[in-house]
């Protein structure tokens, strides 16, 4: 990955490559921003620039040795951790150190990949990942050689707020003073979840979404889709990329989650018990984060209703069956109860992750939106 590579943030490729150049480079970075923004292509090819033994003003050559490894994500000064838990094939005492031939494999597919994805890779569905106190303690060992053939020894830590409260102690003191020529590059989707004591001692880069006609661009010259075609689906979905090429490739996913949606507010505004917890067994057998995610398309929806009910209809990014149900729910989510309903929402998602029990949370959550389904505007 190089700066060519990182779709939009011109701006903030300029900072990065200026600070190189004037030796402004801050031992720890926070990347952050949601998976659609780029954060850890930046990232990976702010890596690759600094180390790069003839990099030009504005990117790395692409062409040196350091940059060969880079190809291949096998530089030995280039060191991962990311977030993993025990899977069928590593039961316990799991680490990064074991699944570095996975994250390598869906990199090298493609940097731009969501959280969910991830975790399918690990297949790990069910579980919630973390870093854990044995990837400290890599990263200490890590830190503790030399580095290899670079100036630099470059420690690149994904979903940094994944990172166990009990392990983080272990490696405040080598964040804060890191040996010589060390750097940590991390990456963060939400930076309310990040302990304060690992965001107090880094620099934060913070990502928007890359522009809509960047997205447009690099869907035609990338992805080979249809200029007429790349720049719909890249104003439906704002100028985020992983929706925009699941939208691309048509992803059954994103249909399934709207067909679901759409059964599970049917039968719970008629109150029918039998289809609510038929609906709930069938949900409740997908992993936690699928149910997270879903909870996620759920509050996208309300907040569209929202934007219709006031008229906003222009900033709505929907089409299909997606804007035909939009505008037949609307009149139920209505100022009166939108509140309560983003609130419970949010609430399912806090004991999603606090290992509730799905079967119960998903049908009291249906009793709730029946009742707040039928409060009407006035």
């Amino acid at each position: 990955m190089m700066f060519k590579d990182v779709i939009g943030h011109d701006n903030l490729k300029n900072r990065l490559t200026e600070n190189v150049r004037q030796r402004r480079i801050g031992h720890a970075q926070l990347f952050l921003g949601a998976d659609d923004t780029g954060a850890l292509p930046l990232a990976l090819a702010f890596a690759r620039y600094i180390q790069c033994r003839d990099r030009g003003p504005e990117d790395a050559c692409g062409k040196c040795p350091t940059c060969i490894k880079f190809d291949k994500l096998a530089h030995p000064d280039l060191h991962f951790f990311f977030p993993s838990a025990p899977n069928q094939e590593h039961k316990k005492d799991v680490s990064s150190k074991l699944f570095t031939n996975l994250w390598r494999e869906l990199l090298l597919e493609s940097p731009y990949f969501t959280w969910f994805q991830w975790l399918k890779k690990l297949g790990v569905e069910n579980k919630q990942a973390i870093i854990n106190a044995e990837d400290c303690n890599d990263i200490i060992r890590t830190l503790g050689m030399k580095s290899y053939e670079s100036p630099y020894r470059i420690v690149v830590i994904y979903m940094v707020e994944k990172l166990y409260h009990a392990a983080a102690p272990k490696i405040l003191k080598v964040l804060e003073e890191p040996p010589e020529n060390t750097l940590f590059l991390m990456v963060s989707e939400n930076k309310d979840r990040i302990l304060n004591t690992i965001l107090s001692r880094a620099q934060i880069v913070k990502l928007p979404l890359p522009e809509e006609q960047k997205v447009a661009e690099a869907l035609t010259d990338r992805f080979g889709v249809e200029p007429k075609k790349a720049s719909q689906i890249a104003f439906l979905t704002g100028g985020r990329l992983t929706e925009a090429l699941r939208l691309c490739h048509q992803d059954e996913e994103q249909l399934a989650d709207f067909e679901s949606f759409r059964e599970w507010m049917r039968c719970c505004y008629a109150n029918d018990v039998a289809h609510i917890l038929k609906w709930v067994e069938k949900i409740s057998q997908a992993g936690r984060e699928k149910q997270k995610s879903f909870f996620q398309y759920g509050l996208k929806i309300f907040r569209m209703c929202v934007l219709y009910n006031y008229d906003a209809g222009h900033l709505i990014r929907l089409d299909g069956e997606e804007k035909t149900f939009l505008e037949k729910f609307s009149p139920f989510v209505n100022h009166r109860n939108t509140l309560q309903i983003v609130d419970a929402f949010n609430q399912a998602i806090y004991h999603l992750e606090r290992n509730a029990n799905p079967k119960i949370l998903f049908t009291d959550l249906s009793f709730q939106l029946n009742k707040l389904m039928h409060v009407r505007a006035q």
